[in-house]
């Protein structure tokens, strides 16, 4: 399996700079991961970016794991310089989604924390979403992945992962929590107009129609495919 698409739209389309969506893929290895920084906190950006990297690289979330992210996260950065209002923002931590994926002999095994949602398709209908399966999920606020430690110690407590065997026919979708809540509202329908995008365009089109519309949240919104 590999990428065939790797798509991305800002909250605002004219200001690609700001999304704070991050994937990564690594065909070769069968790892891919994306993540979805939280606008509220610090730098988002920034950790979501760091977060699907390391993943990457090293697809084995861990104590080791996470305190190399957060070192790599906090090199960025010179708290002595900041103005007050940066230094309590930073110090208040910066938090980001999850969603990775390793394929292997006998399947993909997923890890999935937070809200963004891997989805398994057989071309004629889903057969599996993961870590939700029902849109009402995404309104409770998610458990992240944190700049501060000790706010890590319910996920490396807890087993986030799943796994799903795979046939010919399988394609996996990964996706962030707007599109992700958008296509569990109406699976038939909306996984149907997934299946036949083939360029951004027609994506960016898509999300800005939901948009519109108001059944897709305003929010930065990105789609990977592997098949």
């Amino acid at each position: 399996m590999r990428v065939l698409h790797r798509w991305t739209v800002g909250k605002q389309v004219a200001e690609p700079h700001l999304n704070e969506d991050a994937t990564a893929c690594a065909n070769v290895k069968g790892v891919y991961a994306v993540s979805d920084g939280a606008s509220e906190s610090f730098a988002s950006r920034r950790w979501a970016r760091i977060l699907v990297a390391r993943y990457r690289r090293r697809p084995v979330i861990d104590e080791a794991w996470l305190a190399h992210a957060i070192g790599a996260y906090h090199a960025g950065f010179d708290r002595a310089v900041m103005s007050w209002s940066a230094q309590a923002a930073f110090d208040r931590g910066s938090f980001a989604t999850l969603l990775g994926l390793r394929l292997g002999s006998d399947g993909v095994s997923i890890l999935g924390i937070g809200d963004s949602l891997a989805v398994l398709d057989d071309g004629a209908e889903i057969r599996a979403t993961f870590p939700y399966s029902e849109p009402d999920q995404f309104r409770a606020n998610p458990l992240l992945l944190s700049t501060i430690h000790d706010r890590n110690a319910a996920i490396l407590g807890a087993d986030f992962t799943t796994h799903w065997r795979l046939d010919g026919k399988s394609k996996l979708f990964c996706m962030t929590d707007a599109i992700g809540a958008w296509l569990l509202t109406d699976r038939p329908e909306r996984m149907a107009r997934l299946r036949v995008l083939q360029t951004r365009a027609e994506f960016v089109a898509l999300v800005e129609d939901a948009r519109a519309d108001g059944t897709m949240r305003r929010d930065d919104t990105t789609l990977l495919v592997i098949g």
